[in-house]
């Protein structure tokens, strides 16, 4: 019998184990997801902007797997994992495991506040978030087209958290409002898009020369910047910041934190003051060395033990390090230990203008927009064509 490797989730994390074990006939994959397709979040972001179309964000899990001979795809909802016996409770029954890979990603951390702003407020690390984002800007805009009332109407946003996420997000919409209001004729002068930074800066911790050229171009945007401020409350809709400002908002995008999967939280397994998966050298488990746990919901640490940020690249390195530690173990082989790093980092900011900081060099400008867009397409385009090739086998897949 096939050694049987679950793993749970189609996130950067999951498809990168996945692919490396599919080339060993000998273990048989299961990938198991709620969403029939992997959601490329480092271009959800041009998606809320509407800077990119809704197909070039999402590879098809079925058609992805059925390239393979030994993956099977799931189409499941994670209810529990029962540690003690090997077991994950699907929402239509039970299904063992040898190995489980845990690469359920994360979800955004929402600010604890009244009932109806909390559900009217989203984050956009999902698909389902970004295109109910997308389309209630649409909707704004489509309004303030038709009504000259409208259009002279006061609109707030808040962006609360100015990381990798949040400036993104604030870029990208103020330069979609931007460009839409100046076709038009309009004035976007009634637009504020408001971003929440916790601490002097935007990007705390990057390279002075990035957080200038994001900083710069946030402003030239029009965003405007709350520094040293955090949210203290939420009240109907106004917000109040630490700093006794208020501002009224009718939209908020939280973008301040994550937090694992809410199947995950009764997982009995050790977890870090943050709720993210403690690990040993090896991506294991600390408390069970048949569970590898990659990705956003694992507390990565560099070499030198400093915390990684929750990023698409270090979840793509584990994931290929959980597989060839998962070969290694059944081959009896020496573990390779984890030496995780972070090569760059490419941060879209509206329209055809990024920042990149490769160690060495750092760019910014439209140089940078053409280095991020190929970093993606060399990552997406050899999913899209095996799943092409996987298209023909579709009824063979289990789903």
């Amino acid at each position: 019998m096939r050694h049987h490797v679950v793993i749970l989730g189609g996130s950067y994390a999951g498809i990168a184990v996945m692919r490396q074990l599919s080339k060993y006939p000998e273990i048989q994959v299961t990938l198991i997801d709620q969403h029939p397709y992997h959601y490329l979040q480092t271009e959800g972001y041009e998606l809320i902007s509407s800077n990119t179309s809704f197909e070039e964000t999402i590879v098809s899990l079925p058609a992805l797997c059925a390239n393979y001979e030994n993956v099977t795809f799931k189409h499941r909802t994670v209810v529990s994992i029962d540690v003690a016996n090997n077991v994950i409770l699907l929402d239509d029954g039970d299904l063992s495991y040898d190995t489980l890979v845990i690469a359920l990603g994360s979800v955004t951390k929402r600010f604890e506040c009244d009932t109806n702003v909390y559900n009217y407020s989203l984050g956009a690390k999902s698909l389902r978030g970004a295109l109910k984002l997308n389309q209630f800007f649409q909707h704004q805009l489509y309004k303030r087209l038709e009504s000259d009332k409208k259009a002279k109407e006061s609109f707030n946003i808040i962006v609360g958290g100015a990381g990798l996420s949040g400036v993104e997000i604030a870029a990208g919409m103020q330069y979609f409002f931007n460009r839409y209001y100046r076709s038009n004729a309009l004035s976007c002068a009634t637009l504020h898009i408001h971003l929440i930074v916790s601490r002097e800066s935007v990007l705390n911790g990057m390279h002075p020369s990035i957080i200038k050229s994001t900083t710069n171009r946030l402003k030239a945007l029009r965003v405007i910047l709350h520094t040293n401020s955090r949210i203290a409350s939420i009240h109907a809709h106004e917000t109040v910041l630490t700093n006794g400002t208020k501002i009224n908002f009718d939209f908020m995008i939280f973008a301040g934190g994550t937090m694992i999967a809410p199947c995950l939280k009764e997982t009995k397994l050790s977890k870090t003051a943050k709720g993210q998966f403690e690990v040993d050298d090896y991506l294991r488990s600390v408390d069970d060395k048949n569970i590898y746990i990659v990705g956003d919901a694992a507390a990565l640490k560099s070499k030198k033990g400093t915390p990684l940020p929750p990023t698409a690249q270090t979840a793509i390195q584990s994931g290929k390090l959980a597989a060839i530690n998962i070969l290694a173990t059944l081959k009896n082989k020496k573990l390779k230990p984890s030496n995780l790093k972070l090569k760059g980092i490419a941060i879209a900011l509206g329209g055809r203008y990024a920042v990149i900081d490769l160690k060495f060099i750092r760019i910014h400008g439209y140089l940078a927009y053409l280095i991020k867009k190929l970093i993606e397409r060399c990552y997406k385009w050899p999913l899209w064509y095996s799943a092409i090739k996987g298209y023909k086998n579709i009824d063979s897949c289990d789903i």
